[in-house]
């Protein structure tokens, strides 16, 4: 009866460090899966910023065509660095250049009539921007998230593979989001 009872102890200590480890293996697992998705998602929402901030180029052409050679100049300047950096900070710093670019080209279409090009790509530039600001408030959200998970055990053994921590994309408000619109009466 001694043997039986020794060897059911045994049994059962195994089959409790068989349970124990499919329990750890599981949380692993989904603890790796959800990290998995979390940084895609952020790289998602990374690509949509990227693209609408490139597309800055074709809604300000308009306004470019009336600006002197010199605003040409450097807003092709600012528009190749804004699509030459592919990293946050790099891109939200070529950004920032390329709203101090636009700018007076964007208050200087303030006085043309309603319904003219130079309007029209000021509006669009208005709606461009808004757009641009929930993509930058997704990605800063989802990056935030991710870093937040890449810190927790056990995210932390392999947050690295997943490129966290990820930087976050902040333009400087103070000298390049363009002043809000005017109204007159």
């Amino acid at each position: 009866m001694g043997a039986m009872d020794l060897l059911d102890v045994i049994l059962i200590a195994a089959g409790a460090l068989v349970v124990i480890g499919l329990i750890g293996g599981i949380w692993i697992a989904t603890a790796m899966t959800g990290m998995r998705r979390l940084s895609a998602t952020v790289d998602e929402r990374w690509a949509a910023l990227a693209a609408t901030l490139e597309r800055r180029r074709a809604v300000a052409a308009p306004l470019l065509a009336t600006a002197s050679d010199a605003q040409r100049q450097q807003a092709e300047l600012a528009f190749a660095a804004l699509d030459a950096t592919s990293e946050p900070q790099a891109k939200a710093e070529a950004e920032a250049a390329v709203q101090r670019v636009l700018r007076p080209l964007v208050q200087a279409a303030g006085s043309q009539p309603l319904g003219s090009d130079a309007a029209e790509a000021r509006t669009a530039l208005a709606a461009l921007d808004d757009e641009a600001q929930a993509r930058r408030r997704d990605y800063n959200t989802g990056a935030r998230e991710l870093n937040a998970k890449g810190r927790r055990y056990p995210s932390s053994m392999w947050a690295s593979r997943f490129g966290v921590p990820r930087e976050f994309f902040e333009v400087d408000q103070a000298g390049a989001v363009a002043e809000p619109p005017r109204i007159q009466f």
